[in-house]
């Protein structure tokens, strides 16, 4: 064989195992230090229950055979039943037979055992060194197609892990910037009751200065009093509510939590000059989390908010429609707002995808409301229509 051929074996053998099962002295030394050349560890077998029993004990250990070189006329186990038992351990392993048989039953024989090649006694070096390589070439190749195989489960669960953190920072800026909108509107419905607050104060001396109060007054003064402190604490549950973490699903009424969200909100629409019309079924319920639900609502009608205002509309309008039938429940939530961009709808609730101005928006809030209603069962999707844009909620009632 050829020197630079010789090279080239040791290249693509100098890492492989190899198990060499021979019975007869001398050629199994001849042969072993011929292979030892080339292969990273050569574990020799003098028979065919020998090379078994190595086989058996190698495979339980963390590095394993990979290639198979045997006789296959050895007293004891032949090379025929050697070769069938290993296949029970290992179907794919490369084995090479040397044998002195050219019986046209024994070669069929080991075909059929999915050898991978047959080499006559006696033995020339060249026929010995090509099927060798042969066998090497192939044993890389699936070493390599494991190996890119194990790195792409690795990076698969690596791009799984960074998508699950990516989503939780999208839930956090969610609700950062949710919170902050929130706090916005809670801050304008608390002005007014402090605002009466204040002015009953200062009438209150007032009144006091000319003799004005007595115990009818003083009731009438706190009822009014206590019934703005109402309102100021009952924004603030609410807004408590709707923020707290919160980890338990349970059934809940759908209109319930549209009319939660709607109550925080209520002042902002207000100052915005949007109408709400509401046609809700009250019987509805949905299990899941109360808070998330919240946030889907919220994010819908924060998005047509901002699309009014974007789009200068003057006679603004949010429907919320809930109904139930036996197949499904709906929630749909639509506007007069000009509807959504058509090379952008098809997009519009994934991540960072946004009809907003740079500065006014992330497109955070829709892939969220998306997520929640994933996980609540159901389906979010979008439709335009005449004057705007229809957000469907449906999951199986």
């Amino acid at each position: 064989m050829m020197k630079n051929n010789l090279k080239e074996l040791l290249k693509t053998t100098k890492d492989l195992n190899i198990l060499y099962v021979e019975d007869e002295v001398q050629i199994r030394d001849e042969i072993s230090d011929i292979l030892k050349t080339f292969f990273k560890s050569v574990i020799v077998a003098y028979d065919g229950e020998d090379g078994l029993n190595k086989f058996t004990q190698y495979n339980k250990t963390k590095e394993n055979i990979d290639l198979v070189i045997t006789d296959i006329n050895m007293p004891k186990v032949n090379g025929i039943e050697l070769i069938q038992n290993i296949r029970k351990i290992n179907n794919e392993i490369s084995i090479l037979v040397i044998s002195a048989h050219n019986d046209t039953s024994y070669f069929l024989d080991t075909i059929k055992l999915g050898i991978d090649g047959y080499i006559l006694k006696p033995l020339e070096s060249d026929q010995l060194f090509i099927s060798i390589q042969k066998v090497a070439e192939k044993i890389n190749l699936r070493k390599e197609n494991e190996d890119y195989k194990q790195n792409l489960e690795q990076k698969v669960i690596e791009e799984i892990q960074k998508r699950e953190y990516q989503e939780k920072i999208f839930i956090q800026q969610s609700k950062l910037a949710a919170m902050g909108e929130m706090m916005d509107s809670v801050a304008h419905q608390w002005k007014q009751p402090l605002n009466i607050i204040a002015m009953r104060v200062d009438m209150l001396q007032y009144d006091f200065e000319n003799n004005n109060i007595d115990k009818e007054y003083i009731d009438i003064f706190i009822q009014k009093f206590r019934l703005q402190l109402n309102h100021i604490v009952n924004t603030l549950d609410e807004f408590r509510t709707f923020f707290r973490p919160n980890k338990n699903n349970k059934e809940f009424y759908i209109h319930e939590i549209i009319d939660s969200t709607l109550l925080l909100t209520k002042d902002e629409f207000i100052k915005n000059n949007i109408e709400f019309i509401k046609d809700i079924q009250d019987e509805v319920s949905l299990f899941g989390n109360e808070n998330d639900f919240k946030h889907l609502i919220l994010n819908i009608i924060n998005n047509a908010k901002d699309a009014f205002n974007q789009n200068n509309i003057t006679n603004k309008t949010i429907t919320i429609n809930l109904s139930k039938d036996d197949k499904s429940i709906r929630l749909e939530i639509y506007d007069n707002a000009g509807g959504v961009p058509l090379d952008i709808i098809d997009d519009i609730f994934n991540a960072n995808i946004t009809t907003k101005e740079a500065i006014k928006g992330t497109g955070i809030g829709l892939y969220m409301s998306q997520q929640i209603a994933n996980k609540h069962g159901g389906k979010l999707y979008v439709e335009n229509i005449k004057d705007g844009a229809k957000f469907i909620f449906e999951v199986d009632g």
